[in-house]
């Protein structure tokens, strides 16, 4: 096994940036259309909370409140009232991020990655083992996937 300090050593660097790139991938932020979806139905939670009592302004000595008034969230009131307003708004927000270049989740991506993580620490663990074998100490990576290290 002369040659496997250098394919230890090119497994090595294979692995550290496949785990930045996997890295990247899980603190992404999910699609713009998604992000928009959300704003969407944050819009439509809000608003559902608000209550519209008609029967005050039809009953002749009042009806009770018009308009509910818990929650006292003005934010809420604006989604039941101005919804087309407050959309616009978030879009813009949400559009605005996006256009700052972030990086969006891709968990089919993250999971090929991931795969190939696992075949490298599995290539990187039967060099080490084959080393031993040779009676050479090789020490594993502080951050070797335990999984890996555990399989026969």
């Amino acid at each position: 096994m002369t040659d496997a300090h250098p394919k230890l050593t090119r497994i090595r660097v294979q692995i550290a940036d496949l785990a930045v790139e996997i890295a990247g991938l899980r603190a992404g932020v999910r699609p713009e259309s998604d992000a928009l979806a959300a704003v969407d139905r944050h819009i439509e939670s809000m608003a559902a909370s608000v209550r519209i009592n008609p029967f005050a302004f039809a009953h002749v000595g009042g009806g009770g409140e018009a308009v509910s008034a818990y929650p006292a969230d003005s934010h809420r009131y604006a989604c039941k009232f101005f919804p087309e307003v407050i959309r616009a708004r978030l879009y813009d927000e949400v559009k605005a991020l996006y256009q700052g270049g972030l990086t969006v989740a891709d968990e089919d991506a993250r999971e090929a990655l991931e795969a190939r993580l696992l075949e490298l620490e599995r290539q990187e663990e039967a060099y080490i083992r084959q080393a031993a074998t040779e009676g050479k100490n090789v020490p594993r990576r502080a951050d070797a996937n335990p999984a890996v290290l555990l399989a026969d």
